[in-house]
């Protein structure tokens, strides 16, 4: 409100929150290059510029990150920075399964889409990485697109042990809002819910243009009212670490510590590292 920023409060408002006017006289900047900013006819702001937006709104680290890829600013940006893909941090959907170690190239889903090509460096990560770590590769908008041979040992009945390319139902977002059995391997299933469309929306800057991204949101929206509700939030967050909570069918309640790196070779692609420490998981049964 006015006041919480040193402004005049003035009498009480119908919305909450700061006008235009004034965001623009905050941030040292006009209020016609405020408005163009907003509907995106105006020049790319500079760094000071958005540096001040980010103040003056009080946007966490995720939210600065995200203004300044909508902006498509060139410029370096806050610690921890890159698009971390949608779902990071969620178990993921069935996929083509793809040993660790195979050499994966682009090709053709069955959906008729043209698959990413996967990072060797990820894949030779995957390779070095101690049993019985699990881990995966997602793409640009949270398609699963490699595994080791652990990830389907902790997550049984979902990934595929044969080899085969991915389908449209390897998308973390399309597995936790599509999928029924998203709600009992996730014992809070809400919490995921929403990191889902946060990371999502926060891969919305650097992906604006990207078809397969506007598809995935229209069918989406189309499709899940759960996810509807979660998208008009505009609610922006990445998790690069933290702790997954699964109901394993064998061993029950599970907590599951992961880590999100980034590969080099494709900067749109990352590997997610499951760590199971000494838990021994049964081999899953082969599916189809």
């Amino acid at each position: 409100m006015p006041g919480d920023v040193g402004l005049i409060a003035g009498p009480p408002r119908r919305t909450p929150g700061l006008r235009r006017e004034e965001i623009a006289e905050l941030a040292g900047v006009s209020a016609g290059y405020y408005a163009r900013l907003e509907q995106g006819s105006a020049p790319h702001p500079s760094e000071s510029v958005l540096a001040a937006l980010a103040r003056v709104l009080r946007l966490t680290t995720d939210e600065e990150r995200h203004l300044r890829a909508l902006a498509a600013w060139p410029g370096p940006v806050p610690a921890g920075a890159g698009a971390v893909p949608a779902g990071a941090g969620a178990v993921p959907a069935g996929a083509g399964a793809v040993p660790a170690g195979a050499a994966v190239s682009a090709g053709v889903r069955d959906d008729g889409a043209v698959i990413e090509q996967v990072s060797r460096s990820a894949l030779r990560v995957m390779e070095m990485l101690r049993p019985p770590t699990a881990a995966i590769v997602l793409g640009r908008i949270g398609d699963v697109l490699a595994w080791n041979e652990y990830a389907p040992r902790l997550f049984p009945g979902r990934l595929p042990t044969e080899e085969r390319h991915p389908s449209a139902r390897s998308n973390n977002a399309r597995y936790v809002f599509c999928d029924p059995r998203a709600r009992e391997i996730f014992p809070r299933w809400e919490e995921v819910a929403d990191d889902t469309v946060a990371h999502l929306r926060a891969a919305a800057g650097h992906l604006v243009d990207d078809p397969g991204f506007r598809e995935l949101v229209d069918d989406l929206l189309a499709t899940s009212p759960e996810f509807a509700a979660r998208w008009q939030r505009r609610d922006v967050r990445r998790h690069v670490s933290g702790e997954k909570y699964l109901n394993h069918p064998v061993l029950g309640r599970l907590t599951v510590d992961y880590e999100v790196l980034a590969v080099l070779d494709q900067p749109d692609q990352f590997l997610v590292v499951y760590g199971l420490g000494d838990v021994e998981i049964p081999e899953p049964a082969a599916t189809s």
